[in-house]
């Protein structure tokens, strides 16, 4: 064997070498975590020193104006509410001027309405005309309705009077809706 050869300071400089990496590394891994920290510590300060007061002063006018806005959304709660409410009503509410249109359809010309009162359940109406002829058509058109089951259920002639002063014939019915 040779004298020359020695395996143990071999390995000795590769354990050295070994070693110096390591600590190369532990000294590079300690800096990035000094560097980082200085880096986070300076952004803290950068943050609290960069004008906190105006970034306050944005906050209280984004605060006022949020503010604002709710006495605004209550207001327009309120109204969207009532319109709510309204089309509710209406939507129950029975059409009756349907019932006033399709009863003055029936009417005949020499015949002059005094008085129409259109409430949910009934009908009264008190007509004028110089002619009996168009009061029986009147009351035969309302009949016609009745057997018919159009709009009214029944018909009551309350009163049928000659006024001599006028020279006319009023009548007064009543009738009781289909609604």
């Amino acid at each position: 064997m040779s004298a020359d050869i020695n395996l143990l300071l071999n390995k000795d400089e590769q354990e050295i070498k070994r070693l110096w990496r390591v600590k190369t590394l532990n000294f590079v891994a300690v800096m990035l975590l000094i560097g980082l920290g200085v880096i986070s510590l300076f952004i803290f300060l950068l943050i609290q020193v960069i004008s906190s007061s105006s970034i306050k002063k944005e906050q209280d006018d984004v605060l006022r104006k949020i503010s604002q806005f709710k006495n605004r959304e209550a207001k327009l709660f309120i109204q969207d509410n009532r319109i709510n409410n309204i089309t509710e009503i209406l939507a129950k509410r029975k059409d009756l001027s349907k019932v006033s249109s399709v009863l003055l359809a029936k009417i005949p010309n020499r015949l002059f309405v005094e008085s129409l009162t259109v409430d949910d359940k009934t009908v009264s109406m008190t007509t004028q005309s110089t002619s009996l002829l168009s009061i029986g058509e009147f009351i035969n058109n309302l009949t016609d309705m009745v057997r018919k089951k159009d709009t009214i259920k029944s018909l009551t002639i309350v009163t049928l009077v000659f006024d001599e002063t006028r020279n006319s014939y009023q009548v007064s019915v009543k009738s009781d809706l289909m609604l």
